[in-house]
Formats: structure tokens, C-alpha cells, sequence
């Protein structure tokens, strides 16, 4: 069959150098965030710094990282990935690998137990990754660059921001996210992450000192200081539809190497996998863009893809470029997530393996890529050094370590699983995929991809064997963010696009990817990742908030001066703190450091709030109600309307309080202060 060359002029494919200048962007915005971090500046002194340190760095990058010429196109690319593609044996061990990808993930429900997982796929995953090396080249066809191409990516861009904008998931993780961009533009001249921002109580240290890696949420706060836009608004709007336009073009980087003869598809299929499914809270598109304005969604959703296509293009063709490159997503991933401390380097070492060649020069320019995540690393052994050990673990925050042992250790994997893709449809399907799908990839980089990538995970990062080192010492109690090392999306738009390189008939190929895609979306989820059940809803673009919450939320704090000390139900705490100069609740979520302050008063609080949550339980203990409004200096509280609050009100009138809002569901009472 005979292809018309792609069109290479520089306006065929902007969105790859749009890609580029943002990552670089924003690595360098972490750098100086990290830096003033650390020596102790505001907001005001990172936002002159980065000025300079961004046009000397764009300056040279220009001058010296040109990009490189293309890679050779690879014309019809022949099926050489086993040794005996041409007879039985290749199509018939790739035929038995869907097969045991089938049946074990349809029968993993019954085996919470891992043993027989983690041993059929390394069984399984090593078998064909000594076949591929020993006979699959890692090169990289050069990418169908079509104009029209190019001008349907970024239409689809544009239906992700829309999307992102009037799709509405509350996320109560924005009381500690926005608070960090509140607090640095209420105090620009404040040092930056430098103590507690959400409860008023002095010198109380962050909820987890892991947090001061984060730029993110700081870059959101510049924004709210330079323009005076309210931070949750620039979160939920400005954030979540820039970054939404970005997912799409991150993974069009990927595909574009994994599958470039069909990449616009590729990018379609994956987006259709991570928007159709929503039956479990933790699902890769739930990190998308029904949460596209919080840092471990882009993380997830665009720096992860973005650093899987630098490594492979590193690997394919060692250039200074991509090195850079591979260095700065790396970087920026851990502006926006802690977690990428460990999932960056671990994602990045992957890709390098999918390109490595068993050769003195293969082996040393792994050797250089792996050094694009010295940055990285040395942070997270820094930031490991400074938690002391107080933390159980480098990410265990203050619930300690989560360590696992003997059974446990074996039931790991599969809870990590389960977390991430349900225990149903989902879950075989994924299993299968995770497999499988090399056995259905196109043959060269794509089928080293489907190999490599999840045996090195299911080796190091979910091996039960070394589950609790692993838990202490690395990825702390959220074992299940492992996960997030496992490129399961990718996996399944491989297996749903394969009939496009089996055959020659172009539209036959393209309805059955057509067919698979529209099962896939019919028959795999529960329920979709847009619906009611995945608590989503569509409307106009608006706060991503509970309204009644954050209007109470707003309510109490315009009933006091800001800094007061106030108390509220569960339900608004979390809200308290997303408004400029607000007051301090008692105690936010689990955000509370009680071993600051000590667990006796983290347990008056957190009965203050149960009082407040439900006001009949002041009647077991009314002296305690009484005497923890004096004790904390309490000037505002807002109550839960129930039959049985008189005995709260007679309280609060005794205290010096009034009433001043009265409503169906809250009431605000109010001590005028002395």
C-alpha cells in the first residue's frame, strides 16, 4: 500500500512545541518555587524571580536544544517482534497470551490473593520481553502530520475544556489545595508553605511537610495576586480549562510514537476510556477532567503521558532536546503531586527501558537518560531526610507507615487493583489488558511499550514481596497509588485500535475499532464517568462546590472578623478556608495536627464538631459544650437545625452569642467580641 508522505513544515504539529514551552514553563516555576521555599520567601519574591530565570532559560534553550531531524520512516513496518512471526509460533504464544490475560482477569475476583497474578504476568510479561529484545528494534516511525490532523486535535482540545467546565464533582480536597493558594496571596510576603494556614493555631507545622514540593498550587495563588480573581475561581475555571486543553495534545505526544500511522484515533479512544467509565472513585478518569483543577489530575492525565514520550524519543534518538525535556516533566510533575517524587522517576525509567538495546551504547545512553531524574531524586531523598521518620515513610504522612506483611503483603496487589479499576467488568478487562495488550500492539515501539512498561511495575512497584519496604519507605499508606506507575488507559486504546494495523482495507479496520470502542463503553463500565452515580453533573460552568455548604461556608465567614476562631458542622469545615482572609474552624477534615497540639484538644475539637453535626448529642455532655466555647475563644458558630437543639441554643445564649441566621437547615450565632 502506498502512503502519501506526511507534510513536515513547522505549522503541522504546534501542538508538540506548545507542549514543550509549557512543560519547560512550569519545571521552571517548581525550581523557583522550591527554591523560595527553601529560603524562606513569599509570593511577592517568587513571582520577580521567575520573571528572569524564564526569559534566560527559553533564551537558551533556543540557542542551544534545536530539534532534532526525524527519525527514518520504517515503510510498512513488518511483523518481526518473535522469532517465528511468519510461521505458527508467533501468532500462536501471542494468541495464548490474550487468552491467559482473558482468564485470569475473569477469575482475579475470586483471588484476592495475588500470588497467581503477579506470577502469570512476570511469567508471562518476561517471556516476551526476552523474545522482543532479542529481536524487536526500538524505532520510531515518523508521525502522519496532516494539517487537518493538527486542526482536529486541538477542536478536540477544545471540547475538553468545555467539558472539563460544566462538569461538576465536588472534591472536598480543595479545603487544603485552595487554601495553599489563599494563604500565599492573602500574605505574599509570608514564607511560603511554611506552617498550618487552615485552623489559626500558632506555629503549628503543614499537615505534611511533603506538601512544600508543590508549585502548583502556588502558581494558582500568583495568579489570584496579580489579578485579584478569587483562587477557587481560578482553580475551578481558568486551571481546569487550560489544563483540560492539554490532555489531549499530551496524549497525541504519546501516540504519535506508539501508534503514528493512526495516532488521531488512538487519542480519541483514549479519551472515550477515561470519560465512559466511573464506578470507582480512584478510576484514571476521575483524575481527569471531572478534577481537571486539582495537581494530581494533571499529574495523572498529562505529565505522566508527556513523560513516557520523552523517554521513548530520548531512547529512539539521544538529543540534549529531549533530555531536557524528559528532566523538565519530571519536574513539573512533582509541582503538581507529591506522589510524582516516586512515580516520575519509576514512569521515566520504564520508557528508558522500552527503547534500551543490549549494547555498550543502548546500556550508556540509558545510563544518561536515567540521569534526567537526579533533580527529582534529590528532592525526594531531601524531603525524606527532613520528615526525620516522625512519618513512618517518605509519603506516609502523619497516619505512619502502612506496613504490610505475610497475607497482607499478597492481598496488596490486588487491592491496588481493585481501588483503581472496581471488582467487576472493569477489572478483568484491565487485568487482560495489562497482560495481553503487547500481544495485540503494533509491532516496534508500541509492543516494547505493552512489555516493558508493566513488567517493571509489576517487578518493583507492586511486587508483593517487597510490599511493605516498598509502603515504608516509598509510596506510605496509599499503596494503591502504585497504580498510577501502570499505564492502564494506554494499554486499553492499544487493544481497542489493534484491527488497525491487521489487514489492508482501511474502513473495515476503522468500524471494528469502531465496534470495540462502542462494546467497550456498552459493556465494561458500571455506569459512565459522566453520571449521576459517579456524582457527576452537567451544567452551565459554575463553582465545583456543594452550594449549600460553601454558601453557609461563605456565610459564617462574613458573620466574624477574619482570623476569628469558629466552629462548624463537618459538612462546611472544608469549605472555611477557600475564602480570601477567612476565619479558622476548629478542625478542617483530618487536616488537624493533633501531634502539635496534642490528642486531648484534637479530641475536644473534633466532640465540638460532632456537637455542631448533630446538636442532640450536647445534651450527654453540656459542660463540656459550654466550656469548650470559652476554652477555644470561639466568636461564631453554626448549628444544625434539629428538634433537639434547644438545649444548644440555651447554651450559646448563656455564652453571649445571638442569633443572627435562621434557616431549614443551619443557624449562625454570633459573640460580639470584647
Amino acid at each position: 500500500m502506498v502512503r502519501r508522505p506526511p507534510v513536515t513544515r513547522w505549522w503541522t504539529a504546534p501542538s508538540e512545541s506548545v507542549c514543550d514551552v509549557i512543560v519547560l514553563a512550569f519545571a521552571l516555576w517548581t525550581i523557583c518555587a522550591h527554591a523560595t521555599v527553601a529560603l524562606g520567601g513569599g509570593l511577592a519574591i517568587l513571582c520577580l524571580a521567575y520573571v528572569p530565570v524564564l526569559g534566560v532559560a527559553l533564551t537558551l534553550w533556543v540557542k542551544f536544544c534545536p530539534r532534532p531531524e526525524s527519525t527514518t520512516r520504517v515503510s510498512e513496518m513488518a511483523d518481526t517482534s518473535l522469532p517465528s512471526s511468519r510461521g505458527l509460533r508467533g501468532p500462536v504464544f501471542r494468541s495464548a497470551a490474550v487468552g491467559v490475560g482473558l482468564a485470569v482477569g475473569l477469575g482475579l475476583s475470586r483471588m484476592p490473593d495475588s500470588r497467581f497474578l503477579w506470577w502469570t504476568a512476570v511469567l508471562l510479561l518476561g517471556v516476551a520481553a526476552v523474545m522482543i529484545l532479542r529481536t524487536d528494534q526500538p524505532r520510531i516511525e515518523p508521525a502522519d502530520a496532516f494539517r487537518s490532523s493538527e486542526i482536529g486535535l486541538w477542536l478536540l482540545g477544545a471540547a475538553c475544556v468545555v467539558l472539563a467546565l460544566v462538569s461538576h464533582r465536588p472534591d472536598a480536597d480543595d479545603a487544603f489545595y485552595v487554601n495553599m493558594a489563599v494563604a500565599a496571596a492573602d500574605a505574599p510576603g509570608q514564607a511560603l508553605l511554611s506552617g498550618d494556614t487552615l485552623h489559626g493555631v500558632p506555629g503549628m507545622p503543614l499537615y505534611v511537610p511533603v506538601y512544600r514540593v508543590h508549585s502548583y498550587e502556588l502558581l494558582n495563588g500568583a495568579v489570584t495576586y496579580l489579578t485579584g480573581w478569587p483562587a477557587i475561581y481560578v482553580f475551578h475555571w481558568l486551571a481546569a480549562g487550560f489544563w483540560a486543553l492539554l490532555v489531549p495534545l499530551a496524549y497525541a505526544r504519546l501516540f504519535r510514537l506508539l501508534t503514528p500511522r493512526w495516532w488521531q484515533w488512538s487519542v480519541v479512544v483514549v479519551l472515550v476510556v477515561l470519560v465512559s467509565v466511573g464506578e470507582t472513585h480512584r478510576w484514571y478518569g476521575n483524575f481527569a477532567f471531572v478534577r481537571m483543577w486539582q495537581g494530581k489530575a494533571l499529574l495523572l492525565s498529562i505529565f505522566l503521558p508527556l513523560i513516557y514520550a520523552y523517554g521513548l524519543r530520548f531512547m529512539a534518538q539521544p538529543n540534549p532536546r529531549d533530555w531536557v525535556l524528559l528532566c523538565a516533566a519530571q519536574i513539573a510533575a512533582v509541582g503538581c503531586s507529591s506522589t510524582a517524587l516516586w512515580v516520575a522517576p519509576s514512569v521515566a525509567l520504564s520508557a528508558l527501558l522500552c527503547g534500551v538495546r543490549l549494547t555498550r551504547e543502548g546500556l550508556s545512553t540509558m545510563m544518561v537518560g536515567a540521569l534526567a531524574s537526579s533533580y527529582v531524586v534529590g528532592i525526594a531523598w531531601l524531603t525524606k531526610l527532613s520528615l526525620g521518620g516522625r512519618f513512618g515513610g517518605m509519603f506516609g504522612g502523619i497516619r505512619g507507615a502502612y506496613d504490610l506483611r505475610g497475607s497482607e503483603a499478597w492481598s496488596s496487589m490486588h487491592y491496588a487493583l481493585v481501588i483503581a479499576l472496581g471488582d467487576s467488568r472493569l477489572l478483568a478487562f484491565g487485568v487482560a489488558s495489562i497482560l495481553a495488550s503487547w500481544a495485540l500492539a503494533p509491532p516496534g515501539i508500541a509492543r516494547r511499550f505493552a512489555v516493558f512498561c508493566p513488567l517493571a511495575v509489576i517487578l518493583v512497584v507492586l511486587n508483593p514481596y517487597i510490599a511493605g519496604w516498598m509502603s515504608a519507605n516509598v509510596l506510605g499508606p496509599s499503596h494503591w497509588r502504585a497504580m498510577w506507575s501502570l499505564p492502564v488507559p494506554t494499554l486499553m486504546t492499544l487493544v481497542l485500535t489493534s484491527p488497525l494495523h491487521l489487514g489492508r482495507a482501511a474502513f473495515p479496520r476503522k468500524m471494528a475499532v469502531v465496534i470495540l470502542l462502542a462494546g467497550f463503553v456498552l459493556l465494561i463500565p458500571r455506569y459512565g464517568g459522566l453520571s449521576q452515580e459517579n456524582s457527576v453533573q452537567l451544567t452551565w460552568p459554575q463553582l465545583k462546590v456543594p452550594q449549600p455548604a460553601y454558601r453557609w461556608a461563605e456565610t459564617v465567614n462574613k458573620s466574624v472578623p477574619p482570623g476569628s476562631t469558629i466552629a462548624v458542622p463537618s459538612e462546611i469545615d472544608p469549605w472555611i478556608g477557600t475564602f480570601a482572609h477567612h476565619s479558622y474552624p476548629l478542625t478542617v477534615r483530618n487536616y488537624l495536627r493533633a501531634d502539635f497540639i496534642g490528642f486531648y484538644n484534637a479530641g475536644l475539637r473534633a466532640q465540638m464538631r460532632g456537637f455542631l453535626d448533630d446538636p442532640a448529642l450536647v445534651e450527654t455532655n453540656p459542660a463540656r459544650f459550654r466550656a469548650d466555647l470559652d476554652d477555644f475563644a470561639i466568636r461564631g458558630v453554626c448549628l444544625t437545625v434539629s428538634p433537639r437543639a434547644d438545649m444548644a441554643r440555651a447554651i450559646l445564649q448563656q455564652a453571649g452569642f445571638h442569633r443572627t441566621i435562621a434557616a431549614d437547615d443551619y443557624e449562625i450565632w454570633v459573640r460580639p467580641g470584647t
